[in-house]
């Protein structure tokens, strides 16, 4: 097993990671996965938001099952999941990926892309690459990464000049293990009336001065919008169970895409894990399941959320009123007027959330987005205007 990651200390919060350069250099033995969902786009525009979102989680619970643990880098884009993951799981890793390819598709109907491209090959190429994380809750540390190498390894990977960088479904050798995915929760609106999902890219290479307008950005959103408990997009009196096809969704991704016997005892078992837990809530029952006390279940969402992260875009989602859109726009606008950055935002009015438990390890992450395109909408806007 490679400590590299694990022996990282952790910093406290988010924001301490960029007051100081506290990435490391990532280990040349290891390798980069990127996977996303091809015509994300347009599913969005088909109102298949959610699919997109779930479909791209998968890879995240696939890969920690295999790895057995779920402290190692990796960032949710909304679309899908970019890793970084030590040498000795490639083989295991690849596979895994490449039934997930098999089962996005026949689950959900979209076409899972992901490669891999060695740490080593981005170094040799004159790219950099660093990491570093933070304690986001009791129950998950969060990995931030920059330097140029993701998006060199995410060029070639997607020009397809090199296809031995590409998972293909052909590689299956065992399944994916998807225990611990889960998709119980509606829509979440916006306690504010609005739901931001903002992609924001520092146009200085240099890690002190992308760093700097980073922490810039930041302190102004605290001034703005308050701590990060008032502008977090996730709040405990507006979640909601889904009842809702989703469910359904998440049985046949357990069952192998396929509707018999095993898809309808999963969903069965679904129905009474959430009938169990809801009776505990309602009630303030003293139940467990693992780590979980089932009467806090709200809260342990809200803690583990995913809602902001670096990858070298900066990518937040936050909980707005109109008037803390229309600043925080404009100051945005003043510093690409500047010179200093690009962004892309989307505005919806709901988030939406992906819970990802790895089960026995007393760790979760909740993959948050903003409804109705989220990140991957904000990805395109930053895409248009970079390439003007």
């Amino acid at each position: 097993m490679d400590h590299f990651y694990q022996s990282l200390p952790a910093h406290p919060d988010f924001k301490s990671s960029f007051e100081k350069n506290k990435f490391a250099s990532v280990p040349d033995d290891w390798f980069i996965l990127i996977t996303d969902i091809a015509g994300s786009t347009k599913a969005i525009a088909e109102g298949r938001y959610k699919d997109v979102n779930t479909a791209g989680g998968l890879t995240a619970i696939a890969v920690a099952n295999v790895y057995g643990h779920m402290d190692f880098p990796f960032v949710f884009g909304g679309d899908g999941v970019t890793f970084l993951l030590p040498i000795q799981f490639l083989f295991p890793i690849r596979s895994a990926i490449a039934d997930t390819i098999g089962q996005v598709k026949s689950v959900y109907g979209l076409e899972l892309r992901a490669g891999i491209v060695p740490v080593q090959q981005l170094y040799e190429s004159g790219a950099k690459l660093y990491v570093s994380k933070f304690n986001a809750s009791p129950h998950y540390n969060q990995c931030s990464i920059y330097g140029d190498g993701l998006a060199l390894a995410e060029k070639w990977i997607k020009t397809g000049g090199d296809e031995s960088f590409l998972v293909r479904e052909t590689e299956k050798i065992t399944s994916a293990d998807f225990t611990g995915f889960t998709c119980r929760w509606q829509d979440i609106p916006s306690a504010k009336g609005e739901v931001i999902s903002l992609i924001l890219q520092p146009l200085d290479s240099e890690y002190d001065k992308a760093a700097k307008v980073i922490s810039r950005v930041l302190n102004f959103i605290n001034a703005e919008f308050g701590d990060e408990v008032e502008y977090h997009p996730i709040s405990v009196q507006y979640l909601a169970p889904d009842s809702g096809p989703y469910l359904q969704k998440e049985a046949l991704a357990h069952s192998g895409g396929k509707k018999g016997v095993k898809y309808f005892l999963r969903l069965m078992k679904i129905h009474l894990e959430m009938l169990i837990v809801n009776i505990s809530m309602k009630y303030n029952l003293p139940l467990r399941s693992g780590h979980y006390e089932l009467k806090r279940l709200k809260q342990y969402q809200v803690m583990s959320a995913d809602f902001r992260k670096f990858d070298g875009t900066l990518k937040m989602v936050i909980s707005s009123s109109p008037k803390n859109r229309h600043a925080l726009e404009q100051y945005l606008n003043d510093l690409s007027k500047e010179g200093k950055i690009l962004y892309g935002m989307h505005v919806s009015n709901r988030s939406l959330m992906t819970c990802i438990l790895k089960a026995g390890e007393s760790q979760e992450v909740h993959f948050v987005d903003g409804a109705d395109g989220g990140f991957a909408l904000a990805s395109k806007m930053l895409k248009e205007k970079l390439r003007n």
